[in-house]
């Protein structure tokens, strides 16, 4: 969760949004903030979702 909280911070993407593109319930958000550990394929999901979102980000 480290690696997606620094990642979405460098790339100035709202960490919640990234689960929500990834399709990931927010309840997954919640609970891996709240420390959980996520599922590998889980934090490879948001972590495409950041790199799109940034991507359309500097579209604009």
């Amino acid at each position: 969760m480290e690696q997606l909280v620094d990642k979405s911070a460098h790339l100035h993407i709202k960490l919640k949004d990234a689960f929500a593109c990834a399709g990931v319930p927010d309840s997954t958000f919640y609970r891996a903030r709240l420390g959980k550990d996520l599922r590998y394929d889980t934090a490879n999901k948001v972590s495409e979702a950041i790199e799109k979102l940034s991507a359309l980000q500097s579209r604009d």
